[in-house]
């Protein structure tokens, strides 16, 4: 298991997205540093709002964005991770030795998330840790919102891999990035209170809760304590989705006719 694990993720180190993932990481970062060189000050009718305030919702979107980038990308990278070894054969000829098929997938599906992981702890850490020595905010917020970034990376991303097996690359990939981007704007219109259609209410009570767990993870910064009732029903989902999207793709692969297996 660790050597299919170890191959996975040299696999996913190799691929082409890898620097450019790099790159962008450090450019993003770097961004975030100027912006938090500033001493911001906001007038409002009743007077200026603190500093701390002002860094705390700055805090919370920025870190909010980049989590939801790091998921749609572990959806991306894993979207193909497991289908190329089909299509190459070269899933045939590793399971050909004493490796069961859930083996075979999970280590895949290890490796593929090594640099969607990578980059949350990057990204989130590193914004993190500005936003607390340069605004003074606390630190907690940041490793939960890098926990929960984590979470919401398997899901998409054995999601992303069990999608991969039956449908078109493409078509993948737009499940992944519309799927995450129709789930967060469901939680976001309802944590602002709007009221939603039918669609956007089953995504936003049944589907995952991407963007309502950040929410929650951040709500040191935003001064907005999410009720305990609330936060376990988020916590829960969570796990349900977490375990189910695995257990699932282990599940389906084992069951998948893999020697009628065609380029996707």
């Amino acid at each position: 298991m660790c050597l299919l694990a170890g191959e996975g993720l040299r696999d996913a180190t190799r691929r082409r997205v890898a620097p450019a993932v790099a790159g962008l990481c450090l450019l993003t970062l770097a961004m975030v540093n100027s912006c938090t060189q500033c001493t911001p000050m906001v007038e409002t009718p009743g007077g200026q709002l603190e500093t701390l305030a002002v860094f705390g919702w700055a805090g919370v979107l920025t870190v909010g964005l980049l989590a939801l980038w790091c998921a749609v990308l572990a959806g991306l990278v894993a979207a193909d991770h497991l289908s190329s070894t089909l299509e190459d054969g070269s899933a045939l000829l590793v399971l050909s030795r004493p490796v069961s098929r859930r083996a075979f997938a999970l280590a895949r599906l290890a490796g593929s998330l090594a640099i969607s992981l990578a980059a949350a702890v990057f990204l989130l850490g590193g914004a993190g840790l500005l936003l607390a020595f340069r605004g003074e905010l606390p630190l907690l917020p940041a490793f939960l919102a890098i926990a929960v970034t984590a979470v919401n990376c398997v899901a998409v991303a054995a999601l992303a891999m069990l999608s991969s097996l039956y449908l078109p690359r493409i078509a993948t990939f737009l499940f992944v990035i519309g799927g995450v981007s129709a789930v967060a704007l469901a939680n976001l219109l309802s944590d602002s209170g709007v009221q939603l259609g039918a669609i956007f209410g089953l995504l936003n009570e049944a589907g995952p809760p991407i963007l309502s767990a950040l929410v929650w993870a951040l709500s040191g910064w935003s001064g907005q304590e999410a009720e305990g009732g609330a936060a376990i029903s988020i916590l829960v989902r969570m796990a349900i989705w977490t375990v189910g999207s695995v257990s699932s793709l282990l599940f389906l692969f084992d069951h998948r006719e893999l020697t009628q297996y065609e380029p996707r």
